[in-house]
């Protein structure tokens, strides 16, 4: 889906990047201010070593020529369409309502991939399409532009995330089929959430979750109206109800695995996670 911008709106993006909207923390970022692929010093010490990179057989990555100061860049996305892409890896412990905003441009005199979209995945998962995150580059910094993208759910309070933005044609962003010098260049990544806080802890101290393995059944006790979710490991929903009195969900149908329990306060939204064993 194509982002299209007004000057107002560009200029409200470009805001965005300098104030981090909506006031959410900084779980991790890359900026380029220097040549180097880490993540800034803004991001949470955990994500301090972590380290853009490209797959599928892209070139080496330079640092050059950023929307502010540097940006990653790489050529060699020809063949690349389901293969090449970029990808970062983080942590996303402690946190909550978890947004995705990048900028990805196709470079000028030799244009790039085209067509993205982007991908998570939870340690041990399968990729899978974040919703509405299809989108074009050009050779500017604001067609291909992604703000305050929401990341499921199911990347809640994980200590394992990647995303990645993957070629979906071999169109380039002139029309034409993309070159072995075809540039693809990507800045101002910001991953951002909300901490989780006090309420949450409480929430999360008076919720009960029992059997753990389980067979047919789990119940869910908790102090207040909830919503219960399970996932499956590549972040699809596989069963939903809503419980506040103990009642059994029944799992029989599900396959032996691990899943990821998701209680949600109706009232304070907060959010209780746990890891279950279906056998």
């Amino acid at each position: 889906m194509k982002r299209i911008f007004t000057l107002l709106t560009i200029i409200t993006f470009i805001g965005f990047f300098s104030k981090n909207a909506n006031s959410q923390d900084t779980i991790v970022q890359w900026t380029f201010p220097t040549a180097s692929g880490y993540a800034d010093a803004a991001s949470i010490e955990s994500n301090f070593e972590r380290e853009i990179k490209t797959s599928g057989g892209t070139s080496a990555i330079q640092f050059k020529n950023g929307e502010t100061t540097k940006a990653a860049q790489a050529t060699g996305w020809n063949n690349g369409m389901n293969e090449k892409k970029w990808k970062v890896e983080f942590e996303t412990t402690g946190y909550t309502n978890i947004k995705l905003s990048s900028m990805i441009t196709s470079g000028g005199a030799n244009p790039g991939p085209r067509d993205f979209k982007v991908q998570y995945r939870i340690s041990g998962g399968d990729w899978t399409d974040i919703p509405d995150s299809d989108f074009h580059t050009a050779n500017d910094w604001t067609t291909g532009a992604l703000v305050n993208l929401t990341i499921p759910s199911v990347c809640d309070d994980q200590s394992l995330i990647n995303i990645r933005w993957i070629m979906t044609s071999d169109t380039a962003s002139n029309g034409q089929v993309i070159a072995a010098d075809g540039k693809s260049k990507i800045d101002n990544i910001f991953i951002t959430g909300d901490l989780l806080n006090g309420d949450d802890e409480l929430f999360a101290d008076n919720v009960t979750v029992y059997p753990n393995p389980a067979n047919d059944f789990i119940i869910v006790k908790s102090i207040v109206e909830a919503e219960v979710s399970v996932f499956n490991m590549n972040g699809q929903k596989v069963i939903g109800a809503y419980t506040n009195n103990g009642d059994r969900i029944d799992i029989s149908q599900l396959t032996s695995g691990i899943y990821l329990l998701r209680v949600e306060n109706v009232n304070s939204k907060s959010v209780f996670l746990q890891k279950i064993m279906i056998q």
